[in-house]
């Protein structure tokens, strides 16, 4: 364990998180228990992070939180599933799954109350090596147990809160209705769950029971080092710029750049609404690259169907704000079109979409299934939520409208013998209770998650009910970048020799994932808090000497 030793100046630090997100408060909380001196700058004026906003899922195999005897290698089986014949790097891989055990095990007894999802299956599952439950886990938090960093934790804009995914999926069921009845009743309590869950007990347990020195309002704009490594930041505050020098490392965990203009390009994709807050520009591989670290792709990139549907705005901010559609799209009576009127993939999960979004037509020049819309009928209106909007709720005006489907189609400008044709086949799938086209709601986990436990298959109903909407979607990141620094087992930041920058890690979405392939739900906090406590413990322990500070100059 480091020894803090005796008070140093203030602007002297032994550890610097940038970012008050999932990964810079569980580097504060892995390195502040080993005995450092810890600062947290955060750009914004809220704590949180993209984890605020996420659905707050969690997931590791093997973990302590497992029932049912769960091992690393099964839990590798299902990842080479879920990969399928991609190459990976397979030690880096394992040392990840066994460093998120250490990771969770060890949070937990620090505090953080990771709890199991029952009834919570993999993505995949029954794929070879998944389990029905044991794997996905959540935080859940009481407001107040946050005092006065309460009103600074970033509110959820995506998620009703109130009931955990426990609740849901294991009590409930999944019965839409009896949820949305229990959250109203909790209404005063102010529980936090889905990502005010998780990033609520991190600002607990770092910035309320440890006291952990935070400065919001801080943007680290550049990186101090000497020839032997990064020793601090340099940072934009309230009261103007700061120097802040941390002996024993700085660790980015800023998030991706979904915010940036050029993120639509990067990404390969018709357009790019940043969902994620509008705090992600990029500033991770601005200051690695200012030291010389290198920037690969790691992840396929990863997108959502959205829509903007009034004049909401990201908290704090006058930035529009757009609804992800991620648990709206699989209920009965809906489907995603694009302009001929054809569907583009299983819409009871969000991601099989994103090959036919990123499908571009060479011959036509044009991309092949954006623009794209959700169309639904009066049965969708009646019994299921839409973005913020409640069931049964008028529609605004964003949503197109008609009494038939050709009429519908005609008002939206998509191909009314295409769109008639396709509804119809729909139907007939609906009525047998298989999508013969795309196996919609195939998946346990949709099912359980994203359909209608009333019906006999929870994802699919007939559009047949008049009137018919239409509305028109957009392309909306999450925060999950595919570019991103290169790190190695230790979140040590690397540059393109291979070679470590000493004294500078990353973690979540400002790092690359390379070590995995494919969406696992649940898998990006996970890496997040992960690699964070890689970090801290690499940083902080016991063979860890401080860099020398006595050349200290600011990189450019």
């Amino acid at each position: 364990m480091f020894d803090a030793g005796e008070p140093a100046d203030p602007q002297d630090y032994d550890v610097v998180c940038v970012g008050a997100g999932l990964g810079g408060l569980a580097a504060a909380l892995r390195a502040h228990d080993l005995g450092a001196r810890v600062l947290v700058l955060e750009r914004s004026d809220m704590v949180g992070g993209v984890a605020a906003y996420s659905g707050g899922w969690c997931w590791a195999g093997a973990s302590h939180l497992d029932p049912h005897g769960d091992t690393l290698e099964a839990t590798e089986d299902y990842l080479d599933h879920v990969q399928g014949d991609r190459q990976v790097d397979r030690s880096a891989r394992r040392a990840f799954l066994e460093s998120a055990v250490r990771a969770t095990n060890g949070l937990a007894d620090a505090g953080i109350p990771f709890s199991l999802v029952r009834r919570g299956a993999d993505l995949y599952s029954p794929a070879p090596g998944s389990t029905s439950e044991g794997r996905l886990f959540e935080c859940v938090v009481p407001g107040e147990d946050l005092g006065a960093w309460r009103s600074r934790l970033r509110p959820s804009v995506y998620y009703r809160t109130g009931v955990s995914r426990d609740e849901a999926y294991h009590e409930l069921k999944g019965d839409v209705d009896a949820r949305l009845e229990l959250a109203r009743g909790r209404e005063g309590q102010d529980l936090l769950t889905h990502g005010l869950g998780l990033a609520g007990a991190f600002v607990r347990e770092v910035l309320v029971r440890r006291g952990v020195e935070c400065r919001t309002g801080h943007r680290v704009v550049a990186l101090t080092s000497t020839d032997d490594g990064v020793t601090g930041v340099v940072a934009d505050g309230p009261s103007g710029t700061v120097r802040i020098r941390a002996s024993l490392g700085v660790l980015l965990a800023v998030g991706g750049y979904g915010n940036a203009p050029d993120a639509a390009d990067l990404e390969d994709v018709p357009e790019l609404i940043e969902a994620a807050p509008p705090v992600v520009e990029g500033d991770g591989l601005s200051l690695g690259q200012q030291v010389g670290a290198t920037v690969v792709r790691g992840a396929d990139p990863f997108v959502v169907l959205g829509a903007r549907f009034d004049d909401a705005v990201h908290p704090g901010t006058d930035e529009p704000l757009y609804s992800q559609l991620l648990e709206n799209l699989g209920f009965p009576h809906s489907m995603v079109v694009n302009r001929f009127g054809q569907r583009f993939g299983d819409e009871s999960y969000y991601g099989a979409l994103i090959r036919g979004v990123r499908t571009y037509d060479a011959r036509e020049r044009r991309w092949a299934n954006f623009p794209c819309w959700l169309v639904v009928d009066e049965q969708f209106r009646r019994q299921y939520p839409l973005g913020p909007l409640g069931p049964g709720a008028e529609y605004p005006d964003v949503v197109l409208r008609a009494d038939t489907v050709e009429g519908l189609a005609t008002v939206a400008g998509i191909d009314p013998v295409g769109l008639s044709t396709t509804v119809r086949r729909f139907n007939e799938f609906a009525a047998v209770g298989h999508d013969g086209d795309f196996d919609r709601g195939h998946l346990p986990f949709a099912r359980a998650a994203y359909g209608d436990p009333r019906y006999e298959h929870p994802n699919l109903g007939q559009i047949a009910t008049a009137p018919y909407y239409a509305l028109p979607l957009h392309v909306l990141g999450v925060g999950l970048s595919s570019l991103g620094l290169a790190i190695d087992r230790d979140a040590r930041v690397l540059r393109r020799d291979g070679t470590a920058i000493r004294g500078l890690y990353a973690t979540g979405n400002a790092a690359a994932t390379r070590e995995l392939r494919g969406y696992v739900t649940g898998l990006a906090n996970t890496r997040n808090f992960t690699y964070a406590w890689q970090a801290a413990s690499h940083m902080s322990g016991p063979r860890r000497a401080p860099l020398d500070l006595s050349t200290t100059k600011e990189s450019a």
